[in-house]
Protein backbone atom coordinates (compact mmCIF):
# COMPACT_ATOMS: atom_id res chain seq x y z
CA UNK A 1 0.00 0.00 0.00
CA UNK A 2 1.34 3.44 -0.88
CA UNK A 3 0.28 7.02 -0.32
CA UNK A 4 0.50 9.21 -3.40
CA UNK A 5 -0.34 12.63 -4.67
CA UNK A 6 -1.46 10.70 -7.74
CA UNK A 7 1.88 11.43 -9.39
CA UNK A 8 4.24 12.16 -6.47
CA UNK A 9 5.10 10.23 -3.32
CA UNK A 10 4.20 11.88 -0.03
CA UNK A 11 7.07 12.96 2.17
CA UNK A 12 6.93 12.46 5.92
CA UNK A 13 6.55 16.10 6.80
CA UNK A 14 3.25 16.41 4.98
CA UNK A 15 1.27 14.51 7.59
CA UNK A 16 -1.75 12.38 6.84
CA UNK A 17 -5.06 13.19 8.48
CA UNK A 18 -8.47 11.56 8.21
CA UNK A 19 -11.69 13.56 7.96
CA UNK A 20 -12.35 12.84 11.64
CA UNK A 21 -8.89 14.08 12.64
CA UNK A 22 -9.25 17.29 10.64
CA UNK A 23 -12.70 17.89 12.10
CA UNK A 24 -11.34 17.46 15.62
CA UNK A 25 -8.15 19.50 15.25
CA UNK A 26 -9.69 22.30 13.19
CA UNK A 27 -12.89 22.34 15.28
CA UNK A 28 -15.10 21.93 12.22
CA UNK A 29 -18.09 19.56 11.98
CA UNK A 30 -17.46 16.57 9.72
CA UNK A 31 -20.63 17.53 7.85
CA UNK A 32 -19.00 20.86 6.95
CA UNK A 33 -15.86 19.12 5.69
CA UNK A 34 -17.95 16.78 3.55
CA UNK A 35 -19.86 19.80 2.23
CA UNK A 36 -16.61 21.59 1.38
CA UNK A 37 -15.35 18.45 -0.34
CA UNK A 38 -18.54 18.07 -2.38
CA UNK A 39 -18.51 21.74 -3.39
CA UNK A 40 -14.81 21.61 -4.26
CA UNK A 41 -13.94 24.20 -1.61
CA UNK A 42 -11.45 21.98 0.23
CA UNK A 43 -10.69 18.46 -0.93
CA UNK A 44 -8.26 15.91 0.55
CA UNK A 45 -5.01 16.34 -1.37
CA UNK A 46 -3.56 12.89 -0.60
CA UNK A 47 -4.55 9.68 -2.33
CA UNK A 48 -4.01 6.32 -0.61
CA UNK A 49 -3.45 3.57 -3.15
CA UNK A 50 -3.03 -0.18 -3.14
CA UNK A 51 -1.18 -0.84 -6.36
CA UNK A 52 -3.22 0.90 -9.02
CA UNK A 53 -6.39 1.00 -6.91
CA UNK A 54 -7.45 4.07 -4.95
CA UNK A 55 -8.71 2.89 -1.56
CA UNK A 56 -9.01 6.13 0.41
CA UNK A 57 -8.19 9.83 0.58
CA UNK A 58 -6.44 11.84 3.25
CA UNK A 59 -5.77 15.43 4.22
CA UNK A 60 -2.24 16.86 4.35
CA UNK A 61 -0.85 19.22 6.99
CA UNK A 62 -1.52 22.12 4.61
CA UNK A 63 -5.11 20.93 4.14
CA UNK A 64 -5.54 20.92 7.91
CA UNK A 65 -4.05 24.41 8.15
CA UNK A 66 -6.36 25.68 5.41
CA UNK A 67 -9.39 24.19 7.16
CA UNK A 68 -8.42 25.86 10.44
CA UNK A 69 -7.71 29.11 8.65
CA UNK A 70 -11.09 29.07 6.93
CA UNK A 71 -12.80 28.40 10.25
CA UNK A 72 -10.91 31.23 11.92
CA UNK A 73 -11.60 33.63 9.09
CA UNK A 74 -15.29 32.84 9.04
CA UNK A 75 -15.44 33.21 12.84
CA UNK A 76 -13.99 36.68 12.41
CA UNK A 77 -16.66 37.54 9.83
CA UNK A 78 -14.18 37.92 7.00
CA UNK A 79 -16.03 37.81 3.69
CA UNK A 80 -15.49 34.99 1.25
CA UNK A 81 -13.70 37.25 -1.23
CA UNK A 82 -11.08 38.08 1.40
CA UNK A 83 -10.78 34.40 2.32
CA UNK A 84 -10.15 33.61 -1.34
CA UNK A 85 -7.55 36.37 -1.66
CA UNK A 86 -5.71 35.12 1.44
CA UNK A 87 -5.68 31.50 0.31
CA UNK A 88 -4.56 32.47 -3.20
CA UNK A 89 -1.55 34.31 -1.80
CA UNK A 90 -0.70 31.48 0.62
CA UNK A 91 -0.74 29.04 -2.30
CA UNK A 92 1.47 31.37 -4.36
CA UNK A 93 3.94 31.86 -1.55
CA UNK A 94 3.95 28.55 0.33
CA UNK A 95 2.93 26.18 -2.44
CA UNK A 96 -0.13 23.93 -2.81
CA UNK A 97 -1.30 21.47 -0.14
CA UNK A 98 0.96 18.81 -1.59
CA UNK A 99 3.97 20.86 -0.43
CA UNK A 100 3.22 20.90 3.27
CA UNK A 101 3.72 24.41 4.70
CA UNK A 102 5.70 23.02 7.63
CA UNK A 103 8.21 25.87 7.48
CA UNK A 104 5.68 28.72 7.45
CA UNK A 105 4.12 31.05 9.95
CA UNK A 106 0.51 32.11 9.39
CA UNK A 107 -0.99 34.74 11.66
CA UNK A 108 -4.44 36.22 12.02
CA UNK A 109 -4.63 39.76 13.39
CA UNK A 110 -8.19 41.02 13.70
CA UNK A 111 -9.56 40.10 10.26
CA UNK A 112 -6.28 40.18 8.38
CA UNK A 113 -3.95 37.29 7.57
CA UNK A 114 -0.16 37.54 7.45
CA UNK A 115 2.45 35.00 6.36
CA UNK A 116 6.21 34.56 6.62
CA UNK A 117 8.80 31.80 6.43
CA UNK A 118 10.71 30.46 9.42
CA UNK A 119 13.86 31.01 7.38
CA UNK A 120 13.80 34.65 6.31
CA UNK A 121 13.37 35.16 2.57
CA UNK A 122 12.93 38.02 0.12
CA UNK A 123 9.20 38.14 0.83
CA UNK A 124 9.58 39.05 4.47
CA UNK A 125 6.14 39.31 6.08
CA UNK A 126 3.26 39.61 3.63
CA UNK A 127 -0.41 40.47 4.00
CA UNK A 128 -2.28 37.49 2.58
CA UNK A 129 -5.55 39.43 2.64
CA UNK A 130 -3.80 42.34 0.91
CA UNK A 131 -2.84 40.49 -2.29
CA UNK A 132 0.57 39.56 -0.86
CA UNK A 133 1.69 43.12 -0.15
CA UNK A 134 4.95 43.20 1.78
CA UNK A 135 4.55 44.59 5.29
CA UNK A 136 6.77 47.23 6.83
CA UNK A 137 7.14 45.54 10.20
CA UNK A 138 8.38 48.67 11.96
CA UNK A 139 4.83 50.01 11.64
CA UNK A 140 3.66 47.15 13.86
CA UNK A 141 6.24 47.56 16.63
CA UNK A 142 6.90 44.23 18.38
CA UNK A 143 3.68 42.63 17.14
CA UNK A 144 5.27 39.89 15.03
CA UNK A 145 7.87 39.04 17.65
CA UNK A 146 4.97 38.46 20.04
CA UNK A 147 3.05 36.45 17.44
CA UNK A 148 6.02 34.17 16.82
CA UNK A 149 5.96 33.22 20.48
CA UNK A 150 2.19 32.80 20.48
CA UNK A 151 1.69 30.83 17.29
CA UNK A 152 3.20 27.42 17.91
CA UNK A 153 4.74 25.72 14.91
CA UNK A 154 3.98 28.73 12.74
CA UNK A 155 0.40 27.66 12.23
CA UNK A 156 -2.95 28.66 13.67
CA UNK A 157 -3.72 25.11 14.74
CA UNK A 158 -3.16 25.52 18.47
CA UNK A 159 -5.04 28.14 20.49
CA UNK A 160 -2.83 30.60 22.34
CA UNK A 161 -3.89 29.18 25.70
CA UNK A 162 -2.21 25.86 24.85
CA UNK A 163 0.73 27.02 22.72
CA UNK A 164 3.31 26.48 25.48
CA UNK A 165 2.09 22.94 26.21
CA UNK A 166 1.19 21.43 22.83
CA UNK A 167 2.81 21.25 19.41
CA UNK A 168 1.57 20.10 16.01
CA UNK A 169 4.37 19.49 13.54
CA UNK A 170 3.95 17.21 10.50
CA UNK A 171 7.54 16.03 11.03
CA UNK A 172 6.78 14.72 14.53
CA UNK A 173 4.52 11.69 15.15
CA UNK A 174 2.82 12.09 11.77
CA UNK A 175 1.49 15.50 12.73
CA UNK A 176 -0.52 14.37 15.75
CA UNK A 177 -0.65 16.86 18.66
CA UNK A 178 2.23 16.15 21.03
CA UNK A 179 3.38 17.53 24.35
CA UNK A 180 5.72 20.40 23.57
CA UNK A 181 9.38 19.41 23.15
CA UNK A 182 8.51 15.69 23.28
CA UNK A 183 7.20 12.97 21.00
CA UNK A 184 4.38 12.07 23.41
CA UNK A 185 0.95 12.30 21.75
CA UNK A 186 -1.47 14.31 23.86
CA UNK A 187 -4.20 11.72 23.30
CA UNK A 188 -1.97 8.99 24.79
CA UNK A 189 -1.62 10.96 28.01
CA UNK A 190 -5.33 11.79 28.02
CA UNK A 191 -6.24 8.12 27.59
CA UNK A 192 -4.32 7.33 30.77
CA UNK A 193 -6.06 10.21 32.53
CA UNK A 194 -9.48 8.82 31.53
CA UNK A 195 -8.36 5.42 32.79
CA UNK A 196 -7.92 6.87 36.28
CA UNK A 197 -4.38 8.25 36.41
CA UNK A 198 -4.13 11.53 38.31
CA UNK A 199 -2.15 14.52 37.07
CA UNK A 200 0.41 13.84 39.82
CA UNK A 201 0.81 10.24 38.69
CA UNK A 202 1.09 11.29 35.04
CA UNK A 203 3.67 13.93 35.88
CA UNK A 204 5.76 11.30 37.63
CA UNK A 205 5.23 8.76 34.83
CA UNK A 206 6.35 11.13 32.07
CA UNK A 207 8.84 13.14 34.10
CA UNK A 208 7.04 16.39 33.30
CA UNK A 209 5.70 19.27 35.37
CA UNK A 210 2.22 18.80 36.80
CA UNK A 211 1.13 22.18 35.38
CA UNK A 212 2.13 21.03 31.91
CA UNK A 213 0.20 17.77 32.32
CA UNK A 214 -2.89 19.67 33.44
CA UNK A 215 -2.68 22.01 30.45
CA UNK A 216 -2.40 19.04 28.07
CA UNK A 217 -5.46 17.45 29.67
CA UNK A 218 -7.28 20.76 29.28
CA UNK A 219 -6.30 20.85 25.60
CA UNK A 220 -7.66 17.36 24.96
CA UNK A 221 -10.89 18.26 26.76
CA UNK A 222 -11.12 21.34 24.55
CA UNK A 223 -10.78 19.18 21.41
CA UNK A 224 -13.40 16.78 22.71
CA UNK A 225 -15.93 19.48 23.57
CA UNK A 226 -18.90 19.25 21.18
CA UNK A 227 -18.86 21.96 18.53
CA UNK A 228 -22.02 24.03 18.82
CA UNK A 229 -23.93 24.87 15.69
CA UNK A 230 -23.69 28.57 16.39
CA UNK A 231 -19.89 28.69 16.71
CA UNK A 232 -19.05 26.15 14.03
CA UNK A 233 -21.31 27.14 11.15
CA UNK A 234 -18.82 27.46 8.33
CA UNK A 235 -20.26 25.47 5.45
Amino acid sequence: MTIDRVTKPVTKWQGLYSTAQVARLARIPTSTLYSWKTKGILKPSLVIMDGDTVIDYGYSYADLTIARLMRALRDKKLNLKSVGIALHHLFDRLGPPSKGWADAYVYIVDNRVFAEKRQADEWGITAATGYGQRIETHLFGDLFEILRDMEEGGSILIPQAFSKAVDIDPRIMDGEPVIKNTRIPTHALFTKFLAGKTSDELAKLYGLAKQLIEKVIEYEQFLNTPITQARAAAA
